[in-house]
């Protein structure tokens, strides 16, 4: 599924237009993942998927790395600025890697 969501999400980004959930701060500091690295996951990385949340659109970005991607981020491109929903770190059991990007295993 095509969207234009992550493009704007990147673009509020790059002016600092950025809000944390109490969730996803708990989780950064809980799996020890700085500010700067969710930034970067956003402006560098590569979607991996969309979800459509009630009104909002929520945008997976995958961290930026040419090895097995270690986080990835959940953004709801709510308005007035993005939110970050919560901040993963990628479990085997749940994500596989399909030429560089995570895909979601199937369930059995």
């Amino acid at each position: 599924m095509k969207n234009a969501s992550d493009k704007w999400i990147k673009a509020c980004v790059k002016k600092g237009d950025l809000d944390y959930s109490f969730l996803a701060k708990s989780r950064m500091l809980e799996r020890k993942i700085e500010d700067e690295i969710v930034v970067d996951c956003i402006l560098n990385g590569k979607v991996i998927e969309y979800q459509k949340q009630y009104k909002d659109v929520h945008v997976l970005f995958q961290e930026a790395t040419d090895k097995e991607p270690e986080i990835y981020v959940i953004v709801a491109a709510a308005y007035p600025n993005p939110v970050i929903v919560t901040v993963c770190r990628t479990m085997i059991e749940v994500w596989g890697d399909s030429n560089g990007i995570l895909k979601r295993r199937q369930r059995v």
